[in-house]
C-alpha cells in the first residue's frame, strides 16, 4: 500500500462549503448587529457631549454652547469666552457621527428642538451654574435598530428615549 497524501477534489470542496455557509451565517448576524451598534454609539455621543458642554460650563464658571450640525452630523462644545462675540468664542471638543444615522422622528413634529443657530445649526447654551440658558429641546436620531429621542432639560438633565414602535420608553 502506497501512503496517500493531499486532499481529494471532493474533500476540498465540502470544507469550502462548509466555510461558505459559516461565513454566510456569521455575517447574515453581523450586519444587522454592526447597526445597532453605530446607533447606540451615535445616542451615546450626543449624550456624552451635552453632559460635556454642562460640565464645562460650571468648570470655566461661564457659558459653553453644544452645537450639532445635522447636516454635517457634527457635534461640538465651544467655550462662548464673555462678552458674546463669535470672534473669541474656543473650540473644545468637536466629534462627527456616523453617516449610517439620520435625525428624524417616527412621531410628528420637529427632529431637533434646540435653538436654530441658522441654517442646519442648532445649539444649548449651557450657563456657569449648569442650567440651559437657551436652547432646552430634544434630538430624534434613526438608524440601524430604530429611533432614539436625546431630551434636554432647563435645568441641565438628559433623558434618552427609544421608540418601541407606538410610543417613546425610557432607556437604550
Amino acid at each position: 500500500m502506497r501512503g496517500e497524501q493531499g486532499m481529494s477534489l471532493a474533500e476540498i470542496t465540502v470544507v469550502m462549503v462548509v466555510m461558505a455557509v459559516i461565513v454566510t451565517a456569521v455575517g447574515s448576524y453581523s450586519i444587522p448587529w454592526l447597526a445597532r451598534e453605530e446607533m447606540r454609539g451615535a445616542v451615546y455621543q450626543v449624550q456624552q457631549y451635552l453632559q460635556l458642554s454642562r460640565a464645562q460650563a460650571i468648570t470655566r464658571n461661564r457659558a459653553c454652547r453644544f452645537q450639532i450640525d445635522t447636516a454635517s452630523l457634527r457635534i461640538t462644545v465651544v467655550d462662548l469666552n464673555d462678552p458674546a462675540s463669535t470672534t473669541d468664542d474656543i473650540l473644545l471638543h468637536d466629534a462627527t457621527l456616523s453617516s449610517k444615522i439620520s435625525f428624524a422622528r417616527p412621531d410628528s413634529g420637529s427632529a431637533v428642538t434646540l435653538s436654530s443657530l441658522g441654517g442646519n445649526l442648532y445649539g444649548a447654551i449651557f450657563a456657569s451654574d449648569g442650567s440651559v440658558s437657551a436652547g432646552a429641546g430634544l434630538i430624534a436620531l434613526q438608524g440601524g435598530d430604530g429611533s432614539y429621542r436625546i431630551s434636554l432639560y432647563g435645568a441641565g438633565g438628559v433623558r434618552v428615549e427609544r421608540w418601541d414602535g407606538s410610543s417613546w420608553v425610557l432607556g437604550s
